[in-house]
């Protein structure tokens, strides 16, 4: 086979294993034939192909539904990791051509209270990293942009692939010093049940997590405004317009004057703060010194900053 062949042989690999990553997710093959901008004949035709050469089923098929099974779950896994380790070859390759090698597209769904400290320390360090900022959040079937990802979870959820577990820290109730609950010698559910809240945009994770949390346990919030800042959402809390669940460290802003954090009888969780990055084989050495920096910058908090489980 000639080099001009095989390049284009390659090229059509490639893009085999993205068809089958899309319909393995979507697990549809209409919906997969619209996210690729492929006609459905051609996308099936693609499957079979690879399914013929393999010679292996990959799907158990119901009509239009397409569902993995356990031939079909080891080339996903593989061809995650295939085609992980080519983003980041061309992202690395970029990054040199425009000589962006020290940037990171930081994407900051957690933790903003502590990331101008975070930042600052990191920098003092390693002066010729650039960071870029964004709070964005990506749907379903986008591609991310980002390089890293401060996230969170509550309770003991398994931490997604390619992540490190930054802190454990309480969820707590947000009230004004001089609220009525603050006078009270426990607090319960029961005794909040009519009270104002306040919350982050239903649309953003933190408000997602706060509402599964309260499903669990039969409680529903009476909210009466929403914020996509979570500063403002403490200047609401010391006001008096409501109460708000917070983390009781990376959720508040520098200064707390006027807020007293209550913990809830009925109502224990923890939140857990992570790091991600999208890098699958190869980190940037600029990614590895962040990702490493930020471990020790959170496990180097004072007790008193790192509430206990």
């Amino acid at each position: 086979m000639s080099r001009g062949l095989g390049d284009v042989y390659k090229r059509q690999e490639i893009f085999q294993l993205k068809q089958f990553q899309a319909v393995a997710e979507l697990e549809h093959m209409t919906r997969a034939a619209e996210r690729l901008n492929l006609a459905q004949p051609a996308l099936s035709r693609t499957i079979r192909n690879l399914e013929n050469e393999l010679g292996v089923p990959l799907f158990d098929r119901d009509g239009r539904r397409m569902r993995l099974n356990e031939n079909g779950r080891i080339l996903l896994r593989y061809t995650r990791q295939i085609l992980a380790s080519l983003q980041d070859a061309r992202a690395e390759i970029d990054a040199r051509k425009t000589g962006t090698e020290s940037r990171i597209q930081l994407c900051v769904h957690s933790a903003t209270a502590l990331l101008p400290q975070l930042l600052a320390d990191f920098l003092a360090v390693r002066p010729e990293v650039r960071f870029e900022i964004t709070q964005r959040i990506f749907g379903e079937t986008e591609q991310p942009s980002y390089d890293m990802l401060i996230d969170s979870l509550v309770g003991d959820e398994v931490l997604p692939r390619n992540s490190c577990l930054l802190l454990r820290e309480d969820v707590v109730l947000a009230a004004a010093a001089d609220h009525p609950l603050t006078r009270l010698e426990s607090v319960r559910l029961s005794d909040v049940r009519s009270v104002p809240f306040v919350s982050l945009r239903r649309d953003r994770p933190w408000a997602k997590i706060i509402q599964n949390a309260c499903n669990e346990v039969n409680f529903s919030p009476r909210v009466v405004a929403e914020s996509d800042n979570p500063i403002t959402l403490c200047d609401f809390v010391r006001c008096g317009v409501g109460v708000c669940f917070l983390p009781s460290r990376t959720g508040l802003p520098p200064q707390t004057d006027g807020i007293a954090l209550l913990h809830l009888q009925d109502f224990a969780h923890v939140r857990q703060l992570y790091l991600h990055w999208r890098y699958s084989a190869y980190l940037p050495p600029h990614i590895a010194a962040f990702r490493d920096f930020c471990v020790r910058w959170f496990a180097s908090l004072a007790p008193a900053d790192r509430p206990q489980a």
